[in-house]
């Protein structure tokens, strides 16, 4: 048998015996007794930071960015070693045992 299949069973076994930190008094008495956040739509954030919103001209670049994105991709489906490359490197991948 191989020593790594004995290792693992070890490792997992002394894994399971580790004092996990304790995670009830991890959290101060406020935080407890404060309520949850309020939640807010993405908008009001971005107005309040005064971040713009997304406009036409967004719209545009993400249209391009596909585009370039579907072009590269076209690309990389294209032959990777054209017939001249593939007739000189064929014997020598034979002798290599390729």
């Amino acid at each position: 048998m191989r020593p790594v299949v004995l290792i693992l069973p070890l490792c997992v076994a002394l894994s399971a015996c580790a004092d996990w930190p304790d995670l009830d008094h991890a959290v101060s008495p406020e935080a407890r007794r404060s309520d949850y956040p309020v939640l807010v739509p993405l908008n009001e954030v971005l107005d309040r930071r005064g971040l713009a919103r997304s406009d036409a001209t967004d719209g545009e670049i993400l249209a391009a960015r596909a585009a370039n994105l579907r072009a590269r991709a076209a690309l990389l489906r294209g032959v990777a070693v054209d017939d001249d490359t593939r007739l000189r490197l064929t014997p020598r991948l034979r002798r290599l045992g390729g």
